[in-house]
């Protein structure tokens, strides 16, 4: 026989047994771009921003591989194309931020694509991050 406080012990502890670590990693942080250069004239330099922003107890493990390929149309020559786990402005903050200097060589508007490959981590999981970043940009 099953006792009364067994049991509702038992389904109290049953979420906790079915929580789903991917469904919990993919609302822990936010992609942010905020300051990124919006405008920028032909010739001048400006900068691409891109931050993995932690929500709550939640970090970017600095161990974990991290990789970011940055694709930018003609006309907008970036610094970098590619970005690793040694390349953030911090690498000691909880979450991570980029900066890849470009320069316009081409009026217009631009749109560069990032691709960005991670690990969000709690004190329980890490998980496995694919997102896909576009940062639109004018040159004039």
């Amino acid at each position: 026989m099953i006792r009364p406080i067994a049991l509702v012990a038992a389904l109290l502890a049953a979420p906790i047994a079915w929580a789903d670590p991917a469904a919990d990693a993919a609302t822990s942080y936010r992609i942010d771009t905020a300051g990124t250069t919006q405008q920028v004239a032909v010739g001048k330099p400006g900068r691409i921003v891109l931050s993995i922003v932690p929500i709550g107890k939640i970090h970017v493990d600095p161990r974990a591989p991290l990789k970011i390929a940055l694709e930018a149309p003609p006309g907008l020559n970036l610094s970098r194309t590619s970005l690793g786990k040694s390349d953030p402005v911090d690498p000691n903050a909880a979450g991570r931020r980029f900066e890849v200097p470009f320069v316009a060589e081409k009026a217009g508007n631009h749109d560069v694509k990032a691709k960005l490959d991670f690990f969000v981590c709690s004190d329980q999981w890490c998980v496995k991050q694919v997102r896909d970043v576009t940062v639109s940009l004018q040159a004039r």
